[in-house]
C-alpha cells in the first residue's frame, strides 16, 4: 500500500508498482539497464526502455514529480523524498535489540517492546498477491525477500515467547 499524508495513493499500473517497491526497498538507485530487464526481461532493449519510461511516468503522475531521481542512467529515490517503510520499521527495531549488550539468547525489557513493536509491524507477507508472471526475476526477488522477512518474524516471535514466558507472562 503506498500513502500520502495517510490517504491511499493508487498506481495504476502493475509494473509501476514493482518498480517503486524496488526501489524503495533495496534503498538504492540502480542503472536503467538493469531495471528494464528486470521487469521487461523478454522485450527488446527499446521496448523495455519504452516500458520502463511508461512506469516512471505513472509513478510520478500517483506520486508527484519529487519522489524519484532519474536521469539517462540511473533511477533511484530523491534524496528529499521523506519515505517510511514498514519493512525497514520492522528491520530497525530488531537491529536495535541486536544493538543491546546481552546475548541474543536474552530478552530484555527493552528487547521486548521493540519486538513487540516489529511483530506489530508485520501485518502480512511482503507483497503479499503480488506478482508479475512475466518478469521472473523480479517474482524471485520478491520471494527471496518475503521469505527472508518471515524468517526474521519467525526469530521474533520465538524471542518474544521466550522473554514473556521467562516472565511467567502468558
Amino acid at each position: 500500500r503506498i500513502e500520502r499524508d495517510g490517504a491511499p495513493i493508487q498506481v495504476h499500473r502493475r509494473k509501476a508498482l514493482a518498480l517503486i517497491a524496488y526501489l524503495i526497498t533495496t534503498g538504492r538507485s540502480h542503472s536503467r539497464e538493469a531495471l528494464a530487464a528486470l521487469l521487461w526481461p523478454e522485450y527488446d532493449h527499446d521496448s523495455a526502455r519504452a516500458g520502463l519510461r511508461r512506469a516512471l511516468a505513472a509513478l510520478r503522475k500517483a506520486l508527484g514529480e519529487n519522489v524519484l531521481e532519474a536521469d539517462r542512467e540511473v533511477i533511484g529515490l530523491s534524496h528529499d523524498a521523506m519515505t517510511w517503510l514498514d519493512v525497514n520499521a520492522f528491520q530497525e527495531r530488531l537491529a536495535a535489540c541486536q544493538a543491546h549488550d546481552h546475548r541474543q539468547t536474552q530478552v530484555c525489557q527493552d528487547c521486548l517492546v521493540l519486538l513487540s513493536e516489529a511483530a506489530a509491524l508485520y501485518g502480512d507477507h511482503f507483497m503479499a498477491g503480488f506478482t508479475l508472471p512475466d518478469s521472473p526475476d523480479f517474482d524471485e526477488w520478491q520471494r527471496y525477500r518475503a521469505q527472508s522477512l518471515r524468517d526474521e518474524l519467525t526469530a521474533v516471535l520465538e524471542r518474544l515467547a521466550r522473554g514473556h514466558g521467562e516472565r511467567n507472562e502468558y
